[in-house]
């Protein structure tokens, strides 16, 4: 699944398909309708590669509460 970041608050969320995503620092799960979501959402490439790679930087994302930098 796709790594995508909230252009307003640089955080990174998991898309779990069917507008579903996870915020990964406080993992929290929701459904984002499709308009809010191109509003709100751009895909990370980088990261989406990262984390498929080394899973394990996604717990750390979440325990040091780690934001992306632009």
């Amino acid at each position: 699944m796709a790594i995508v970041r909230n252009i307003q608050n640089n955080v990174l969320y998991r898309y779990l398909g069917e507008n579903k995503y996870r915020n990964l620092i406080t993992l929290e799960e929701g459904e984002v309708p499709e308009e809010k979501a191109r509003e709100l959402f751009k895909i990370n490439i980088e990261a989406t590669h990262i984390l498929s790679e080394y899973p394990e930087i996604e717990k750390m994302i979440n325990k040091l509460k780690l934001k992306i930098e632009k």
